[in-house]
């Protein structure tokens, strides 16, 4: 069997097949052991015809004829046992093939079938030795014990219980019918115990060699269905991702980048009903879940529904409602599990040119104006679920958002790549980026999410060690009315709530 600290389904999967192999093999040890058997009695019968032979041309005199008459008499009667057991013997190799055959499917031991017929075999051979009053038992035994061994998926133990009944008839046999000496006969009794050894040593080999292929086997059949799991449960998580605004005056897009195939980093973007005519509210919702890989993107599914259910009873609700909600459920259901999530809700009013926003411990964002000056906006308030309800003040703050405007915000990837020294992006270099890019002259234009990626992965060293996700939300100029919108690009006030 495998090692205890392999899994169950490890065990099971082995189980079978070792079941499988045993079917298909039996024959095929049932063969050689008959071709075997057959060729050792064709050797013992010539061999005994040859001694009676010898025996009949060596008489002489009339009481030497009656000795060997005698002699032939018994050597007669040998020969008739021996072709009896010959025949036994025959008859079980072929009743065994033709039983396995008919049992198909049926569910039956094969274990324990395989061993009994090599059982019966040994014991059939001592009964042909006793009859021959021969030694040479033991090593026959060596010999079919060897082609079960090798023939046969039996572990090291499994090869030792069928010949162990074996070898102790044939001591007992060799004590009561054996005409040598004591000595010798102690002799052969010690060296019928060594004749599991050989059988046993290529039990060892072939069974370590099948258990390392079979665990290799299984690892890349798992390593392949895993991969194609993960392949469908990330387009199912990603498909709870918004899609892109690329039209209209206020647009919207995002590059995401999972560590693995599946990450646990997640976007909202929903429009709340328009309220008298005016243009509709823009809600957008940040979600980093801490950990990596399956378990983070279980954790997004389950926040999916929240937020869902959020805003399905509220489609006005605010940043500050949405993080309180959100921070409670996660102290009541993820945080007993040492799973906290970093938030960032925003909310545009496009009306009124504002922005609201509260930050639950999430990196901070950047509020680049159409003037080319950037604002960083940062965490208002503690990750969700490191604080009960009553003591989490999501801390809403506002700022001015105009035609113009763009905000770029993101999950900690972007800042914790690392380059070939070992330095992390961070806070200060990811501003570097944006002052890079971000012109006046390219006021309302999309395309930062991902100029500012390609910097991320520019600046990263070897493998991503967290997810990626970039967010940009731009306020286009539209040509229709252009002067609202430049004269709206130079109020640059914080409006503090």
């Amino acid at each position: 069997m495998p090692s205890p600290t392999v899994t169950t389904e490890f065990t099971q999967e082995f189980e079978a097949e070792t079941g499988r192999l045993l079917r298909r093999r039996f024959i095929w040890f049932i063969v050689s052991v008959g071709v075997v058997y057959l060729m050792a009695r064709l050797a013992s019968v010539a061999g005994f015809a040859a001694v009676m032979a010898m025996s009949a041309a060596k008489v002489s005199s009339i009481d030497s004829l009656q000795k060997a008459v005698d002699s032939v008499r018994l050597g007669r009667a040998g020969m008739i046992l021996a072709m009896a057991l010959t025949v036994l013997d025959l008859g079980l190799i072929v009743w065994s093939g033709v039983h396995l055959q008919q049992a198909g499917r049926r569910k039956i031991n094969l274990l324990r079938f395989t061993q009994a017929i090599f059982i019966l075999l040994g014991l059939t051979q001592i009964c042909y030795a006793i009859i021959l009053r021969s030694t040479e038992f033991p090593w026959q035994v060596c010999v079919y014990h060897m082609l079960a061994c090798a023939f046969l998926p039996w572990t090291p133990m499994q090869a030792i219980r069928p010949i162990l009944p074996v070898v102790l008839a044939s001591a007992a046999a060799e004590l009561v019918f054996g005409d040598s000496a004591i000595g010798m006969k102690a002799f052969l009794i010690l060296m019928s115990l060594f004749t599991a050894v050989p059988g046993v040593l290529i039990a060892w080999f072939k069974y370590s060699r099948r258990v390392e292929s079979f665990r290799v086997k299984m690892l890349q059949t798992r390593y392949g269905q895993m991969r194609r799991e993960l392949f469908d449960a990330r387009r199912i998580h990603e498909a709870l991702f918004p899609a892109p605004i690329v039209h209209g005056p206020l647009r919207f897009e995002y590059r995401y980048q999972p560590m693995l195939q599946i990450g646990g980093d997640y976007l909202y973007a929903r429009f709340s009903p328009s309220v008298e005519g005016a243009q509709p509210a823009f809600n957008l919702l940040l979600l980093d879940v801490t950990g990596h890989g399956i378990a983070a993107a279980l954790t997004v599914n389950r926040l999916y529904g929240e937020v869902e259910r959020l805003f399905a009873e509220d489609p006005h609700t605010g940043p500050g409602e949405v993080l309180t909600a959100l921070n409670r459920y996660v102290h009541l259901t993820l945080a007993t599990h040492s799973v906290y999530v970093t938030a960032l809700c925003m909310r545009v009013n496009q009306h009124a040119h504002t922005l609201e926003y509260a930050s639950g411990g999430h990196p901070p964002a950047f509020l680049c104006a159409g003037d080319g000056s950037i604002d960083q906006l940062d965490s208002t308030s503690f990750v969700l679920g490191a604080c009960a309800g009553a003591d989490f003040d999501p801390a809403v703050e506002r700022r001015p958002f105009h035609p113009g405007d763009t905000l770029l915000a993101y999950t900690d990837g972007a800042l914790e790549c690392r380059n070939q020294q070992g330095r992390m992006l961070g806070v200060a270099g990811l501003t570097r980026i944006l002052a890079g890019v971000h012109r006046p002259e390219q006021a309302g234009r999309s395309g930062l999410a991902s100029v500012v990626l390609n910097a991320v992965e520019a600046h990263r060293h070897g493998a991503a060690e967290d997810d990626t996700l970039v967010v940009e939300l731009t306020r286009a100029i539209m040509a229709q009315n252009p002067g609202a919108a430049v004269d709206g690009a130079h109020e640059r006030t914080t409006i503090a709530v």
